[in-house]
């Protein structure tokens, strides 16, 4: 869909190609997700994360895992489908976790639920996890909101350390582009720190290589990762 920009009074968002259909069933690695191109976030679907998803499913067998911030359920997916013994997802949008429901069905995972919640809140209360994944949306769109940003992935990253299993494994993200690498990993070793946890750094995590990074604009790589193994 394409924004059409003007002054006139019959100006409407059209389709360049393809049908008017607001959604759609796409396939990624052998897993099925319903789209919606019209309303969803972005494109409907975070392709960028594709990789990493991969990775968490790689790790998901026999855990029990948490997906914050987890839109239309991605992350789940790929954990239910690699053998997780149990799926939480949490998100505010109740609209995104209808979605992540039907994404759970197409692809036969049953061991799943979902949860209507603020991320923080949920994470105060709820009990320990072996795997969690914290893919929050960007803290930080503007460098003048960055000290504020790291304030903020330092809280949630020391609460969701609290949370995780002894021998169990974090998956954190950032996708501001705010905060570089360095910044990122010296946040989250000052919440390991504050929560009390050593942490193991086993996998640095980025965007794919369809979303290459121009070397005269480092602010392109926005998508920074780190998969931690908490003691």
């Amino acid at each position: 869909m394409y924004p059409l920009h003007g002054r006139h009074s019959d100006v409407e968002n059209k389709f360049i190609l393809g049908s008017a259909e607001e959604s759609a069933i796409v396939m990624e690695n052998g897993k099925q997700f319903l789209v919606n191109w019209v309303t969803g976030q972005k494109t409907g679907f975070f392709i960028d994360q594709r990789e990493n998803r991969t990775m968490v499913g790689s790790y998901s067998k026999g855990k029990r895992v948490l997906n914050t911030f987890c839109y239309t359920g991605g992350f789940s997916v790929y954990a239910g489908s690699g053998g997780a013994r149990e799926v939480h997802s949490v998100d505010s949008s109740k609209v995104a976790l209808e979605i992540a429901r039907e994404n759970m069905q197409l692809n036969n995972i049953s061991n799943s639920e979902c949860f209507a919640d603020d991320v923080f809140n949920y994470l105060q209360s709820c009990s320990e996890y072996d795997l969690i994944i914290l893919d929050p949306p960007a803290f930080a769109k503007r460098l003048n909101a960055r000290h504020q940003a790291v304030m903020g992935y330092k809280r949630l990253n020391s609460a969701a350390i609290k949370k995780t299993s002894h021998g169990g494994i974090l998956f954190t993200f950032s996708c501001s582009q705010a905060v570089d690498k360095r910044l990122f990993q010296d946040t989250i070793i000052a919440s390991a720190i504050e929560a009390g946890r050593n942490i193991r750094i086993m996998h640095w995590l980025s965007q794919p290589k369809d979303h290459p990074v121009d070397i005269y604009h480092p602010e392109g790589e926005y998508l920074k990762g780190l998969a931690l193994y908490v003691e």
